[in-house]
């Protein structure tokens, strides 16, 4: 419903923008296409900025909207360079985007996975065990811990034998160094 009204608000005040130009443009005052050219770019920006932060809210309960920043691991240990992500855990669904450097230093490139979610036990208010198949087919399985909303735990195993699992210190390093800019998570 929030979103519908979202939408709705923003569908009328582009409306009322955009006839208000016409009405000073019929009257022969000057206001320029490119006022309402920014008018109408501040609009779409508040407007995405506004629904983006009303979608995804943290269900502290069932931890659905949950972000975690994430690295993945092979038997204990990181890739080198390390391999870093996000991971939103949405109720349905595991959203992980990975970000690793290219080989031979060639750029930063991501990979988008999304397991929806075929099994789903709640151990305890807060402790989630999941099982997953992603758009591959791969079937991936852990646990998702949010009692602490500042800082969820998860350990996600996929059948290749990689954990996915919360950013380590050289992980976030790396992530300082290479992409600053980038919120991955908590």
């Amino acid at each position: 419903m929030i979103i519908l009204y979202g939408e709705a608000w923003f569908m009328e005040s582009t409306v009322m923008l955009f006839e208000g130009w016409w009405r000073m443009k019929n009257r022969g005052l000057r206001w320029s296409l490119e006022g309402a050219h920014r008018m109408g770019a501040v609009f779409l920006c508040l407007s995405i900025i506004f629904a983006h932060s009303i979608c995804f809210p943290i269900d502290p309960d069932s931890g659905y909207g949950t972000n975690i920043a994430v690295e993945f691991m092979v038997n204990g240990k990181s890739y080198r360079p390390p391999i870093v992500g996000h991971l939103r855990y949405t109720g349905y669904s595991i959203d992980v985007v990975s970000i690793f450097e290219g080989g031979a230093g060639t750029g930063i490139y991501t990979q988008a996975e999304v397991y929806l979610l075929v099994e789903r036990t709640v151990v305890s208010k807060g402790v989630h065990l999941i099982k997953g198949k992603n758009q591959y087919g791969a079937i991936a399985s852990g646990t998702i811990d949010f009692r602490d909303q500042a800082k969820p735990r998860i350990t996600f195993e996929t059948q290749a034998g990689v954990v996915i699992t919360n950013i380590s210190s050289e992980g976030k390093e790396w992530q300082a160094k290479h992409i600053p800019n980038i919120v991955l998570g908590q």
